[in-house]
């Protein structure tokens, strides 16, 4: 009888460990999970974040540029809420907002396109002679047309 207690209390004994060492293994995985899981997260978000401020910065460097040359009240207002709604958005970060095509996108079709110096000094310059290019006109026709073309671009590009 001894006997068999002591054997049957040293296999609990070894099933008991066994079930402690299976329990520390799984919990050691669940850790490893969670903790890998978090620093993901926290990696994922911080490139969020970053990219979220360069997108900011670029945004403001743009709305600067377009403010020298266009009237800047609705221009700014319509391309900050346009850029970091749109683009700071979780859907649309992952398949849009890749920095080289918002960087040739803004610069080359706004910038370059609409808003160069020459281009509007040219334009308004050869106007202004005529009684056609009052300055309510040119200020309907600069605004209506940069309006217009970047929304339509915007909504293209994006769907």
């Amino acid at each position: 009888m001894m006997i068999t207690a002591f054997c049957s209390s040293m296999m609990i004994t070894a099933f008991c460990s066994s079930m402690m060492i299976t329990t520390f293994c799984s919990s050691m995985m669940i850790t490893t999970f969670c903790s890998s899981i978090m620093i993901t997260t926290f990696c994922s978000s911080m490139m969020i974040t970053t990219f979220c401020s360069s997108m900011m910065i670029k945004t403001l460097c743009s709305s600067m540029m377009i403010t020298t040359f266009c009237s800047s009240m609705m221009i700014t207002t319509f391309c900050s809420c346009m850029m970091i709604t749109t683009f700071c958005s979780s859907m649309i970060i992952t398949t849009f907002c890749s920095c080289m095509m918002i960087t040739t996108f803004c610069s080359s079709i706004i910038i370059t396109t609409f808003c160069s110096s020459l281009m509007i000094t040219t334009f308004c310059s050869s106007m202004i002679n005529t009684t056609f290019c009052s300055s309510m006109m040119i200020s309907k026709f600069c605004s209506s047309m940069m309006v217009t073309t970047f929304c339509s671009n915007i909504m293209i590009t994006t769907f």
